[in-house]
């Protein structure tokens, strides 16, 4: 069944745009993200929609994640629950947390807790979703804001958003947190947030400036597939004169698919009257003639190239080998090659990995789990292709 346009055709309205404003309408003021207020979600799709980028995307996440915690004993601790109400253990929040820095450079962790200040479930925000709301003269703001429908208008409802505070476990701040809505029961929770880029008041994507790269490697596929659904391959045409006996032409044109081979599927037949110098001659019953495909399939091999190689760069310099497999010859020095980028790219993203680690000694050691609280070894296993 041929496939819908809207189906094979997404296109990305590449309006991108860093612009950063306080928004005093709205729910109690925001500060955008973007001046249509979607830079997350246009990155996301730029990222999502080029195959260098997700790839690089998922393998720099990988790296980040690495084996796991060396403490594995906190590894399998269930920590809350999916939006499926599936178990969220340390080492899935882990991964969870890393997909999101390798797109988006941050993070934010939704923390549920008790009256003695300590954390009892925890789970991962959808980072397009969050706003800040607007800073204080001071530059402080204690809210952030969460809705679905950032992008559609930056002044959403009130009914669209809600509100929680920032992270903060000081007592007086958190018992004041919990006297302005009544009972932990009414309470709704902190949100941790931590960012990789803290240039400006939200951290930009790794493919920042490769944006543009990210959308002519979307476009480069969407015109492989406009050629190929609405050019030809090369044809084989079958010219025979007018005969009365078909079955003696069918047979003919038989004959020939099976002569054609593979190619057989690519033979056009055609009755035509064409007379000598044009071909066709009562001595000659019928004639072959070549259609030559008019599909370009060299036209961007140049270009692919340098596009993968600046998003590969954008992604923290991830070594060529790492994800173009077919050139890596992983078969000769066993693997020597995939292990010294394997090396080179733990020590790359070592700081990245420090600070992520850092984040979690930060959230869960004001765990309710006494295994977590009283960990002291937060570290991340660099991750061991080989």
């Amino acid at each position: 069944m041929r496939l819908l346009k809207n189906e094979v055709d997404p296109r990305l309205v590449v309006t991108l745009d860093r612009t950063m404003k306080k928004v005093d309408k709205g729910v109690n003021g925001l500060m955008t993200f973007g001046a249509r207020n979607d830079y997350p979600q246009l990155m996301e799709r730029l990222i999502n929609g080029s195959p260098t980028g997700k790839s690089t995307a998922n393998i720099y996440a990988k790296f980040l994640s690495g084996g796991g915690f060396e403490n594995e004993e906190i590894n399998k601790i269930v920590i809350g629950k999916d939006p499926r109400g599936k178990n969220v253990t340390m080492i899935g929040m882990l991964r969870a947390v890393c997909q999101s820095v390798s797109k988006n450079n941050g993070f934010y962790i939704h923390c549920n807790f008790n009256n003695n200040i300590k954390i009892v479930n925890t789970h991962l925000k959808d980072f397009k979703t969050i706003r800040f709301s607007k800073p204080d003269d001071t530059g402080y703001t204690a809210k952030l804001l969460a809705s679905l429908f950032w992008a559609e208008s930056i002044y959403s409802k009130p009914k669209d958003v809600i509100e929680y505070n920032v992270f903060n476990i000081n007592e007086t701040a958190f018992v004041s947190m919990i006297n302005e809505v009544g009972t932990i029961e009414n309470f709704k929770g902190q949100i941790y947030f931590s960012f990789l880029d803290t240039e400006y008041f939200y951290p930009l994507s790794n493919y920042d400036e490769v944006y543009l790269d990210l959308d002519t490697e979307n476009q480069i596929q969407l015109f492989k597939n406009r050629q190929l659904r609405n050019g030809f391959f090369k044809k084989t045409i079958l010219r025979l004169q007018p005969q009365d006996n078909e079955e003696k032409n069918e047979s003919l044109a038989e004959s020939a698919r099976q002569s054609l081979g593979a190619d057989g599927d690519g033979l056009w037949i055609i009755e035509d009257n064409v007379q000598a110098d044009g071909t066709l001659n009562e001595s000659s019953a019928y004639k072959f003639d070549q259609l030559e495909s008019n599909i370009e399939d060299k036209l961007f091999e140049s270009w692919e190239g340098s596009l993968s190689n600046s998003i590969r760069k954008a992604a923290k310099g991830m070594p060529a080998i790492l994800i173009d497999y077919e050139n890596s010859k992983l078969g000769n020095t066993s693997g020597e090659a995939i292990m010294q980028a394997n090396r080179f790219y733990n020590a790359i993203t070592a700081d990245d990995r420090a600070y992520i680690s850092e984040s979690f000694r930060e959230i869960y050691s004001n765990f309710d789990n006494p295994i977590l609280s009283n960990n002291i070894n937060w570290n991340i296993k660099p991750l061991n292709l080989i």
